[in-house]
């Protein structure tokens, strides 16, 4: 069977890109597999090398544009964008006997004999729900609304149609994936596998997140500050990790020297770019893993700006790290406060719980052991055997 998988994400390297990289591996063991992408960030040899991934029996197919929306416009432009829609949607899919769309907005029409979505997230929502925003309640009446939604909802029927299954990677994104698009999902979580065992424990905290720039929701800023406050607490001497990828655009780059300057004079190390090893090592070292997307002092964040899993979480877990996360989205089905990690509201409880592990040693060994126990639930043969399960009833 011949299997193409779309990252529409391939702009980033992140758990998105996890997912794909061990779904292509997977498969191209009794499949011809090719994953589809933009080759704005990684080409395959990259993408295998970031997450440690044999990927040597799958093939590469650079589309350009593959990474941008596939959703629609309005009634005025639609008559016009919709036949250029499904051609180029028609030459990214036919192909294939069975087509994969990974990614978090509307996926393509699909022209494959059979389609799976793999959604992280519904950031594009169903014409309905677009339909009934309070932007477009107030600036549009009751007639325009239905005559767009009678135009919308049959494409969108339409394009659903596509697609066979529809997976998820928590039961947080299955609940706003229903809200959103108004369709069912199965929810199976992202592979974790990390050839690592907990190593001799430094007084080290990591955190690990994309440096994108200061609109982006990894909290670098807060987590800079929050451990500053926490140094004033503690007697001992603590080394705070901040690991993420980093790309030569402007906007990046003037991130991570922003965020250099602000942490001058404090004992922050910021590990950039590094091999697979180089982080598995510090997650090895560390004490403590700090995930701070959506932890704020005020209004909590949107659904779509909290962590819909948190594949990073997890491999700190694995290698003997607390993780002291946010206490909302994916997060809540992956730590169990107060016995395998904590759940945090906010900059305060996190310092607090920081504060309170730093000096109490047996509690720190005990739910670090509780830690790894957990993390072990998220693994990679339960991913591999309910991929395996669901493509297999597709091939039928």
């Amino acid at each position: 069977m011949k299997i193409g998988i779309l990252d529409h994400l391939s702009g980033k390297l992140g758990g998105a890109q996890l997912v794909v990289a061990q779904m292509a591996a997977l498969l191209a063991r009794d499949h011809d597999v090719e994953i589809i992408h933009s080759n704005r960030s990684y080409h395959l040899a990259s993408l295998g090398e970031a997450f440690g991934v044999n990927l040597n029996a799958v093939r590469e197919r650079v589309v350009e544009g593959s990474n941008c929306s596939f959703s629609l416009p309005g009634p005025r432009g639609i008559w016009r964008d919709l036949p250029h829609s499904l051609k180029t949607n028609r030459e990214l899919t036919k192909s294939y006997d069975l087509f994969v769309y990974s990614g978090y907005g509307v996926p393509p029409f699909s022209f494959a004999s059979k389609g799976i979505i793999y959604c992280h997230f519904p950031f594009e929502t169903c014409p309905a729900e677009r339909l009934n925003t309070k932007e477009n309640l107030e600036r549009t009446s009751f007639f325009g609304r239905w005559l767009r939604l009678a135009v919308h909802q049959p494409i969108w029927n339409y394009r659903m149609r596509g697609y066979d299954v529809i997976l998820t990677n928590s039961s947080f994104t299955a609940h706003w994936l229903d809200k959103l698009w108004k369709r069912q999902a199965e929810v199976v979580y992202p592979p974790v596998s990390v050839d690592v065992q907990p190593g001799k424990k430094k007084n080290a905290i990591v955190s690990i997140g994309r440096f994108i720039d200061k609109t982006n929701s990894k909290n670098h800023v807060h987590q800079i500050k929050a451990f500053g406050d926490l140094l004033q607490r503690v007697r001992d001497e603590w080394r705070l990790y901040l690991i993420g990828f980093c790309t030569f655009e402007q906007n990046e780059v003037d991130y991570l020297r922003e965020l250099r300057a602000m942490a001058e004079g404090m004992p922050v190390t910021f590990v950039v770019n590094a091999q697979r090893n180089e982080v598995l090592q510090h997650l090895a070292e560390a004490k403590l893993f700090w995930h701070t997307t959506g932890i704020t002092d005020c209004t909590p964040p949107a659904p779509s700006q909290m962590e819909h899993f948190g594949i990073a979480t997890v491999e700190a877990m694995l290698a003997g790290c607390i993780p002291l996360v946010p206490a909302h989205g994916g997060q809540v089905e992956i730590v169990e406060d107060g016995v395998s990690g904590f759940l945090c509201h906010n900059a305060k409880e996190l310092i607090e719980y920081s504060d309170r592990l730093v000096k109490n040693q047996p509690l720190r060994e005990e739910m670090s052991r509780c830690a790894v126990k957990r993390g072990q639930a998220f693994n990679l043969a339960a991913f591999q055997q309910r991929l395996t399960r669901i493509v297999s009833s597709q091939a039928t």
